[in-house]
């Protein structure tokens, strides 16, 4: 059996990270319909457990459960010891993820990884290279103009699958 994390939030600091929630919606029923031994893990802060059960209960399986907001943060290392993979937008996690040995699928937009990517080996960045980011930077104190984050917008639930899909293999 193979023990995916979605983490479908990013601090509301920074809104223009997340992923749009459809797609973490999509990208969970793509895993349980495709890979029968699978479960998923919803992750989040407790500010963010109701988006969290809602991913969850539209994703619609059995085979899913939220955890967010009920974890301590030594419960969630835990956590990525016992999984396989965690998929999570710019954010705690997927630094968090670097004192495990959890693979790890970290989607990049407007900040860089060049500066602010992962330090885990396990760690697999998808960052689109648009000309307009990172738009969120240290010399504009992480604030952007930008109301449209189509480096989000731009990476695919099937793009995030196939990274996803060699991990399992």
């Amino acid at each position: 059996a193979s023990l995916v994390i979605l983490n479908p939030n990013a601090s509301d600091l920074l809104p223009l990270r997340k992923w749009d929630k459809q797609n973490f919606i999509a990208l969970g029923k793509k895993i349980i319909l495709e890979n029968p031994n699978a479960c998923l893990v919803i992750s989040g802060a407790p500010s963010e457990q109701k988006d969290a059960e809602d991913v969850c209960a539209q994703i619609g399986s059995s085979k899913a459960v939220s955890f967010a907001g009920k974890t301590t943060l030594r419960e969630l290392l835990t956590l990525y010891t016992l999984a396989d993979i965690l998929v999570t937008n710019d954010s705690g996690p997927g630094h968090f993820s670097a004192l495990t040995n959890i693979r790890t699928i970290i989607l990049f937009g407007p900040e860089t990884p060049t500066l602010f990517g992962p330090v885990s080996p396990n760690s697999h960045v998808i960052w689109k290279e648009l000309g307009c980011s990172p738009c969120v930077n240290v010399f504009n104190h992480r604030f952007s103009p930008c109301k449209n984050n189509v480096c989000m917008k731009s990476i695919t639930v099937d793009e995030v699958y196939a990274v996803l899909k060699s991990y399992m293999d």
